[in-house]
């Protein structure tokens, strides 16, 4: 069975972004980048809000020489796209489709139904999505910075319990914790 997994980048004062929107202090290791690249494979679709996508899909032209960047690219091109927005007319990305609202319930059944796992990415999208009960696994980067305020990861409001299944440190001082949520 497929599980729907939320990822994020965060500070250490739980944060995706500064106040200005800014996630200068988010930038991968070479060998942090490989291990997105190793969780990231096995997710056959990929949802976002628009916000998100817009920062993602410089991934659908995104040359490099350095393997470890073509290889993400590589992974992110071969996922399937939603992308939930209200604004959003069209996709400037193959494999992508645009839904204006998330149906909790909708999005639950096509992850049951699903071969490969589905990611979500997103704190607002995330959050709806954490608030519902429907999301699996929480896959948290904490990057060690405290900017002092800006959009959360998880949101207010929201009580889960959940058990530590794993945790990695890297080269660059960011340590990874995946949680699973207890039903």
């Amino acid at each position: 069975m497929a599980r729907l997994m939320y990822s994020a980048n965060v500070t250490l004062d739980g944060c995706i972004t500064d106040r200005e929107g800014s996630f200068d202090w988010g930038f991968p290791s070479a060998e942090l980048h490989q291990f997105f690249n190793d969780l990231f494979r096995p997710a056959g679709t990929h949802v976002y809000g628009r916000r998100l996508y817009e920062t993602m899909a410089v991934w659908e032209t995104m040359g490099d020489d350095d393997p470890v960047t073509r290889d993400f690219a590589e992974v992110w091109r071969g996922a399937d796209k939603i992308v939930y927005s209200r604004t959003l007319e069209q996709p400037s990305t193959a494999r992508t489709r645009i839904e204006r609202d998330l149906d909790t319930t909708a999005l639950r059944t096509f992850v049951d139904t699903a071969d490969r796992d589905v990611l979500i990415g997103g704190a607002e999208l995330a959050g709806q999505a954490l608030a519902a009960g429907i999301v699996d696994d929480l896959h948290t980067f904490v990057f060690p910075v405290v900017v002092g305020g800006g959009v959360r990861a998880l949101p207010d409001g929201v009580r889960l319990d959940l058990e530590l299944v794993g945790e990695d440190r890297f080269d660059n001082g960011v340590v990874h914790l995946h949680h699973r949520v207890l039903r």
